[in-house]
């Protein structure tokens, strides 16, 4: 994990449990490797500007009427793919709104989903996804227990997008019960650490 971009979504800041989880990660990814290079992108902080009919023109090099405006829409789209394509490891730690992630965090999957950059066309009809050799972990705060229920939609969309554009491998850790009395989030957290240092620190396979 040389490369670490940690993506949150929460328009929380003090209180956010999401963001509690990214803070955890990124303390035991940096003990472990003291040389790691992060970067950090806050979705609240900056909000990704939403797809437009200029971003459009830009992705498929449509020509239009105002090419300055076609290329400032797509330079925020060039910098957020850089970020992604630059990282061997992408985090996302989000809260579940309405059973699915953030408008900003949709967003931001909308401005990195580019053909050409993390996926090809390779035939009529058919697409390759260009992000091999990536790891996404998804850290996903509810106040609800339902991660394994119908209504977790966040779960299905990252892993049909990781295999879109090709991600080697998808993971999930959730912190269930934010909002219940009777969660002991002090054990789940104490869980939730031990499952991001087998993230962080992998099994070796005997060669």
């Amino acid at each position: 994990m040389s490369k670490l971009l940690l993506v949150t979504a929460s328009p929380r800041y003090a209180g956010s449990h999401s963001r509690m989880l990214a803070r955890e990660f990124l303390a035991l990814a940096t003990e472990h490797d003291s040389e790691l290079d992060v970067v950090e992108r806050d979705l609240f902080a900056e909000p990704p500007v939403e797809l437009s009919n200029s971003m459009i023109h830009g992705f498929f090099n449509i020509p239009g009427d105002d090419q300055g405006a076609i290329n400032a829409a797509l330079s925020v789209s060039n910098r957020l793919t850089s970020e992604l394509m630059s990282a061997d490891t992408i985090v996302i730690a989000t809260p579940m709104y309405n059973f699915n992630v953030p408008a900003p965090l949709k967003a931001w999957i909308d401005l990195v989903i580019r053909s050409g950059i993390t996926f090809e066309k390779v035939a009529d009809g058919q697409l390759r996804g260009l992000c091999s050799g990536k790891r996404i972990l998804v850290l996903c705060a509810m106040g609800g227990r339902f991660a394994e229920t119908r209504f977790n939609l966040v779960e299905p969309y990252f892993r049909l997008i990781s295999e879109f554009i090709g991600v080697d491998q998808v993971e999930f850790l959730y912190l269930q019960g934010t909002s219940r009395q009777d969660s002991d989030l002090q054990q789940a957290v104490a869980q939730l650490r031990r499952d991001m240092l087998a993230f962080i620190q992998p099994p070796c396979v005997p060669a």
